[in-house]
């Protein structure tokens, strides 16, 4: 019955607005790009600051250090209201082969502390050998305070638990998705401080080791892949998503130990395989938003409902498995011209795309995904397109994109034109620029979509 209220809640507010994506025909991406700055070698992960000054930029291959000649790890900050480089950061070097550093970017929950991941290391890592590590930085004076280390392999995602109801003096408790050797790192900085001393391990609490039921269609040497991340509301609980397999695994997010995996969605519900990649939450905790990089699509399903169905277990523990049926009552569809649709398949490209110009194209490859953070009705997605399944080799003449989708009727109101693999995403908390990061292209984007959305709502 809540289902029914919510869909009939989202018709109703979309047949008051009469906004429309013919308002934006005559638009192309010129007319919405601010500024392009160059960024490090390959941006992976970026987050504007909860005060909104600036972007903190992970970069994986960094720069050349004009010293030593080598190459070395960064993490770039930007002004956002100047829209130039601030500082450069250089952190420590993980592997020389394969991922040389950092990866993705969070922030503490009092905001103190930006935290940035190094996937992983080797026997020669300056820090931690053989692990990845988390790199904390003092948003006031924006330098290096510690180094924790996960020990886990492949740290990318950072997610931050919010505080715990009913729990007094709830520790700030950090999850690093460890995406190589499928767990998660679990840390806490409660108690961080800038005291000189970089290495922090007393702040790592624990490895979460995760189970999967499923076998992922592509063998890799990591059978989950844990990349995106998010908590419930209340922060009881932690929702990681498996890449390769297309599961959903909850975690007890107070006893750090998972509970429960949800069986990959069927084609017979998307109509076409997909796994899971990203996730976002709207501010109340309703919904939760998913992109699907295999499949080329995003979907959203019923976060509270799925809640309160794992609440409602009489048992819990890595061995429980949900069914796939389930999906058929999260699952909230859009309410598109063309009827309900589960999913909002995104393989059209725009009129001034340089590759497929009013084409489709099937190897999109949706990946980062933001909400508005101001109504929570426009979502934000930006797709790396390759040429190449499974993204085994990039072409960098090829031009990814972000589509900007309008939640309350499915519209895809624009497609903006992105660099070469677009995969940092993220948004002013005014809600008004858009930055992307080109992997490949190492360019930063900012996009006034505060002047898209006023065109889009006149």
């Amino acid at each position: 019955m809540r289902r029914q209220f919510l869909i009939l809640g989202l018709v109703l507010y979309s047949c008051i607005v009469n906004a429309t994506a013919r308002d934006l025909e005559a638009f192309s991406t010129k007319d919405f790009l601010k500024k392009i700055l160059p960024t490090g070698c390959q941006p992976k992960g970026a987050r504007v600051s909860p005060d909104g000054k600036h972007l903190y930029l992970a970069e994986m291959c960094g720069k050349i250090d004009q010293k030593t000649k080598k190459r070395v790890p960064t993490a770039s900050i930007y002004d956002l209201e100047k829209m130039t480089l601030a500082k450069t950061l250089v952190t420590p070097v993980g592997i020389r082969k394969g991922i040389l550093a950092n990866t993705e970017v969070d922030f503490s929950y009092d905001g103190k502390w930006a935290l940035i991941a190094r996937a992983e290391g080797d026997s020669e890592s300056e820090v931690y050998q053989n692990q990845g590590l988390v790199t904390v930085v003092n948003t006031k004076t924006q330098k290096i305070a510690k180094y924790i280390p996960t020990y886990g392999q492949g740290a990318k995602i950072i997610a931050t638990r919010p505080a715990i109801s009913r729990m007094r003096n709830a520790p700030q408790v950090i999850y690093v998705a460890n995406y190589f050797s499928d767990d998660i790192s679990v840390l806490d900085v409660t108690n961080l401080k800038d005291d000189g001393k970089l290495k922090g391990d007393e702040h790592f609490i624990k490895r979460v080791s995760l189970t999967t039921h499923f076998k992922a269609p592509i063998e890799h040497g990591y059978k989950i892949a844990p990349r995106g991340m998010a908590f419930s509301p209340d922060g009881k609980y932690a929702f990681v998503l498996a890449t390769e397999t297309g599961s959903l695994l909850i975690v007890d997010s107070v006893n750090h130990r998972q509970i429960a995996e949800l069986a990959p969605i069927g084609n017979d519900v998307a109509g076409r395989a997909l796994n899971l990649r990203h996730i976002v939450v709207t501010k109340d905790g309703s919904l939760a938003y998913l992109s699907h990089m295999r499949g080329n699509a995003v979907s959203r399903i019923n976060l509270r409902a799925l809640t309160q169905y794992v609440e409602s277990l009489p048992q819990k523990g890595p061995d429980v498995v949900l069914p796939a049926t389930l999906w058929n009552e999260l699952l909230m569809p859009f309410q598109t011209a063309n009827g309900p649709q589960n999913i909002l398949i995104l393989e059209d490209y725009p009129a001034d795309h340089p590759n497929f110009p009013n084409k489709k194209w099937p190897l999109a490859h949706p990946n980062t995904i933001v909400l508005d953070p101001i109504q929570n009705r426009y979502l934000y997605v930006s797709s790396r397109t390759t040429t190449v399944e499974g993204d085994t080799s990039v072409d960098a003449r090829v031009s990814g994109k972000i589509d900007v989708v309008d939640t309350q009727n499915g519209a895809r109101i624009i497609t903006l034109v992105g660099g070469a693999q677009p995969t940092a995403l993220d948004i002013t908390p005014d809600g008004k620029t858009l930055i992307s990061g080109a992997l490949i292209g190492a360019k930063l984007s900012f996009f006034d979509v505060g002047k898209l959305i006023k065109i889009y709502e006149k």
